[in-house]
C-alpha cells in the first residue's frame, strides 16, 4: 500500500579502502588460492565448500595443483551439535589432502590482509542472503566472488564479469567452478579488471540526507 516514489532502495556505503596489492608472479601463474570469511554456521554454506573440495579431489582429474582453501570463521561453538559434528567430520575428511585450513575468527582491522592471501573469495551461502558485506569487502580489496546464484549474491556479482556463479547447495557445481577458476588462464585477470570499488560512505551519508531532510 505503500506509494512506489516512497521506496528507496539504498546500497550500503563503505569507507574507502586501498584495494590489496596483488603480489608479483608470473602471468600465467594459476590463481588457486580460495578463501571463505563469515560465520561457520548451516546457512553460510561451508559445509558445501568442503564437500566441493572432496568431490574435486575425488575426481579423475583430482584437486588443481597448487589448491589452497583457507577457512576464516567464527561462532562454530554457537550452533546446533548436529551441525559442530558435521563440520569438523568434513575437515578431519578434508586433512589428509593437505590443503584446507581453518583459520578460526579474525578481526575486521586483519580482513585486508587475509583477503591479499587468497585469489578467489567464495561465497557458498544455502539461504538468499539480502547484500552480503563480504562481497563488498572482497571487491574492496579487489577480488573475484565465487558465489551462490540466489539472492543477494545473484545480484551483487555478475556471473563471468567480475566473479562466477554456481548451484546454490550444489557441491558438485561448485567443484566445477572452483577447477574452472583454478585452471582457465586469464579468468582471474579479467574478472579482476571489471571489479568496481564498493558504493562510498560519503555517496550514503549525502543519499540518505537527501532523503530524510530533502530541500
Amino acid at each position: 500500500g505503500l506509494p512506489a516514489n516512497r521506496i528507496v532502495a539504498e546500497e550500503y556505503g563503505r569507507l574507502p579502502a586501498r584495494p590489496t596489492d596483488d603480489p608479483p608472479r608470473p602471468d600465467d601463474a594459476p590463481r588457486t588460492r580460495f578463501g571463505y570469511f563469515g560465520q561457520i554456521n548451516a546457512f553460510k554454506g561451508v559445509d558445501v565448500l568442503l564437500r566441493a573440495v572432496l568431490h574435486l579431489a575425488a575426481s579423475p582429474g583430482g584437486l588443481p595443483a597448487g589448491f589452497e582453501l583457507h577457512l576464516h570463521g567464527a561462532n562454530l561453538e554457537l550452533q546446533p551439535a548436529p551441525f559442530r559434528a558435521l563440520y569438523r567430520r568434513l575437515l578431519d575428511a578434508c586433512r589428509p589432502l593437505g590443503v584446507v585450513t581453518d583459520r578460526g575468527p579474525y578481526t575486521q582491522s586483519q580482513s585486508a590482509g587475509l583477503v591479499a592471501a587468497v585469489d578467489w573469495v567464495v561465497v557458498p551461502s544455502v539461504w538468499w542472503e539480502n547484500s552480503p558485506l563480504v562481497i563488498q569487502e572482497a571487491f574492496a580489496h579487489g577480488r573475484p566472488v565465487i558465489c551462490s546464484d540466489i539472492g543477494g549474491m545473484r545480484e551483487k556479482v555478475a556471473d563471468g564479469t567480475d566473479g562466477l556463479h554456481f548451484r546454490a547447495a550444489d557441491p558438485a557445481d561448485l567443484a566445477r567452478v572452483v577447477a574452472s577458476a583454478a585452471t582457465t588462464p586469464g579468468l582471474w585477470d579479467r574478472l579482476r579488471a571489471n571489479v568496481k570499488p564498493p558504493y562510498p560512505m560519503s555517496d550514503h551519508l549525502n543519499r540518505l540526507l537527501k532523503i530524510y531532510r530533502p530541500s
